[in-house]
């Protein structure tokens, strides 16, 4: 197998090229030259990279894959020749090896491989910086007997060698976090390195050895050599991801930034590899909730000094056997669930790590911020007592109010956490007893408070309430007129019926809107897709602008449109909405219609939503949305469109009008405009009554506050 027969997934190909996976599958359809599958099923075709290639060139289309990507797609084919994480770390050391000899001469049989790749082994174990249990990881490593694991050696040589500017190190940097974050793939669950680099600060200035007990891939130790530690160890029950983490390590050491690291590979609960009370500092995320973490066996561990763990408590395991590799004074950051806070059956050991000092802190951060999990982890800071050690208070402090923040600009959320969390952990070491704390968000617990039945360290429970950010009594005031204003504006009734001009029988015909298209009466569209939401399709990208998209959402609350993103704007394939567009949700509960006014002119219509462009002259706009937002027109909606759940999917073609003449049209329109006047106006009185009933009731509840002193948030 060569280079050229890297093999894609119909996805992949569509990433390639930058279009939806739907246009590839038309492509297969549509074209007899398309490349036919070389590997794979039915239902989950391979296809040569190569051939692809050629293929989308011969379209017209530029495409240049990147080398990183070309590398993944050598890795994806390797498939189940050698587990997946050895062949992320053949490719290391590989790159690493090149890196020291770039004149290596590339083998073209398996035979040839194998010695180089023994060479290769040699340069990264011989290193004087790396520790003796990395040359046990790279001992039990595949031959390099496959066909296809060949393929994936010979692109990254060719990557690695191709130009100056490639770095071996950002090679398997991009190759090995791109396997690290599948958990389908790699079975970890990794830290983001944002929060690796908070936990790592949190030790303080870095001096003395750094070690992690479950270091995976290596993301916390290599946090923690950006920090400037430069003595690192890590352990790890998986010994093809401690290699990968080795691998990560040898290519971060440099001759000028030396980093002395080593990696073991075994359970660090039932046998820690590294010597007690010798780290400065121990960060790590250990597994959450481990039932087989050897209850039994470790029952007598001398290292359980604060009292044995519980069979269901393997958290509190971590915690007792981190504290047990650091030297007295020494600093332990972990990444702890939440229950391990509360949960009845720690409650001794938490008591125990409290009176003799051990538990110096716990942050709650929010929801679904750390990896993949939806809990609000915690992290929790512990520090080694030594003998001079007296009891201090517990720092807490919770960033679960950043939740909202996370789920629009987690760079943002990131930086103001660290801020919080720093200041108020620095503020704490500074003076634990005199620490005033921030309302709301961060405070120093006296011991007495926390040793009651539960022994509860959940922040939230120990934190006084926030003081509310309320409205002030002019803004109150200003709210009641502008309220009076829109519920003057109500005024008169809606239109009456018995005002409009009579309509004679025999001027009604009922036309499907179907039939008024192929008239030219009216035009309908709807987006196909929009580039911000739905991968782009077919899209040249030089045409994508930056527009507000409306959406059937906005249509039902009406609104203008909320969404900003790409969109496709060229005119001619995606014409923006105009003023008196008729708008038309493509699902909704009832069928409801509305003129498209300033607000909307402009915005691109989601595929979620009909465009009735219409010829005046023929029918006016607001007796159209009139109409269909009836219940007559609701009932055809539902007789003719799809049932789904709850909801109606539109077959706006078969809804039968009732075609009058149209100076009656003009002026039964001009009743349904009056209509969705009231209808707004009545809205937002509706919306800003409930908003002014709130923040008055807030008001008055303020009055019975006194002070500063308030309420904890729970009893």
């Amino acid at each position: 197998m060569t280079t050229d027969e890297v093999e894609v997934t119909s996805a992949d190909i569509a990433r390639i090229a930058g279009v939806k996976p739907t246009a590839v599958s038309n492509w297969r359809r549509r074209h007899d030259d398309f490349p036919k599958p070389v590997g794979g099923t039915d239902r989950s075709p391979r296809f040569a990279l190569a051939q692809v290639e050629e293929w989308l060139k011969r379209q017209g289309r530029v495409i240049g894959v990147a080398p990183q990507e070309r590398l993944w797609q050598a890795f994806d084919s390797v498939g189940g020749a050698i587990p997946p994480e050895d062949a992320v770390a053949m490719v290391g050391m590989l790159l690493l090896h090149l890196g020291e000899y770039p004149d290596t001469v590339v083998p073209t049989d398996e035979a040839g491989w194998s010695n180089l790749m023994t060479r290769a082994e040699h340069t990264f174990v011989s290193g004087g910086a790396v520790g003796a249990g990395v040359a046990d990881l790279v001992a039990h490593l595949p031959p390099v007997d496959s066909a296809r694991l060949s393929t994936l050696l010979t692109v990254a040589v060719d990557i690695a060698t191709a130009g100056a500017d490639r770095n071996g190190g950002d090679i398997f940097e991009s190759l090995s976090t791109r396997f690290l974050d599948s958990p389908s793939r790699s079975g970890l669950a990794t830290t983001p390195q944002e929060l690796a680099a908070l936990m790592v600060e949190l030790t303080g200035p870095p001096s003395g050895s750094f070690v992690d007990l479950a270091c995976g891939g290596g993301t916390l130790l290599l946090a923690a050599v950006a920090y400037g530690y430069h003595r690192v160890q890590g352990q790890e029950l998986n010994a093809s991801v401690a290699r990968i983490a080795a691998l990560r390590l040898a290519f971060r050491s440099s001759r000028d930034t030396p980093v002395t690291f080593d990696i073991r590979a075994d359970d660090s609960l039932r046998r820690p590899a590294y010597p007690r009370a010798r780290a400065r500092a121990v960060v790590s995320n250990p597994p959450f909730a481990e039932r087989n973490w050897g209850y039994e066996e470790l029952m007598h561990d001398p290292d359980w000094e604060y009292g044995i763990p519980p069979r269901m408590e393997s958290d509190l395991a971590w915690v007792q056997r981190t504290l047990a590799q650091v030297a007295p004074g020494g600093t332990i950051v972990l990444l702890m669930p939440p229950g391990a806070a509360f949960r009845p059956s720690g409650r001794r050991i938490r008591r125990e790590l409290l009176t003799r000092s051990a538990l110096r802190a716990v942050i709650s951060l929010p929801p679904g911020l750390a990896a993949h999990y939806s809990l609000a982890l915690q992290i929790w800071i512990l520090c080694r007592p030594n003998d001079s050690s007296t009891p201090t208070p517990l720092l807490v402090v919770d960033t679960t109010g950043r939740e909202s923040a996370t789920r629009t600009d987690a760079a943002a959320t990131w930086a103001q956490i660290r801020e919080t969390v720093i200041q108020a952990w620095s503020g704490f070491m500074a003076d634990p007893d005199g620490y005033p704390g921030h309302a709301g968000i961060a405070r120093a617990v006296p011991l007495p408070e926390l040793l009651d039945e539960d022994v509860d360290v959940t922040p939230r429970r120990h934190l006084p309430l926030a003081p509310q950010q309320g409205v002030s009594d002019d803004e109150l005031a200003a709210a009641r007129e502008q309220f009076l204003r829109l519920l003057n504006a109500l005024g008169p009734t809606p239109p009456d019926s018995a005002a409009l001009p009579e309509i004679d029988p025999r001027d009604v015909r009922p036309v499907a809107l179907g039939e008024l298209t192929k008239t030219g009466a009216v035009f309908i569209r709807r987006a196909l897709s929009n580039p911000s939401t739905q991968g782009g399709d077919e899209t040249p990208p030089a045409t994508r602008v930056g527009g507000r998209i409306l959406n059937a959402a906005d249509i039902v609350a009406g609104r203008p449109a909320t969404t900003v993103g790409d969109v496709d704007g060229d005119e001619v394939r995606n014409p923006p909405i105009r003023r008196g567009d008729v708008l038309v949700p493509v699902v909704a509960r009832h069928l409801a219609a509305r003129v498209a006014s300033d607000d909307d002119t402009g915005a691109y219509p989601s595929s979620s939503v009909y465009v009735l462009r219409i010829d005046p002259t023929i029918l006016d706009p607001w007796f159209l949305a009139g109409y269909l937002s009836s219940s007559d027109g609701s009932r055809q909606a539902e007789r003719m469109g799809t049932s789904l759940v709850g909801d109606i999917r539109v077959d706006l073609r078969r809804v039968r009008v009732p075609l009058i003449p149209i100076d009656i049209q003009r002026a039964y329109g001009e009743a349904f405009r009056k209509l969705s006047e009231f209808t707004r106006t009545l809205r937002n009185a509706h919306d800003l009554g409930l908003e002014l009933a709130r923040n008055s009731t807030n008001a008055i509840a303020a009055e019975l506050v006194v002070g500063a002193d308030r309420l904890p948030a729970a009893l």
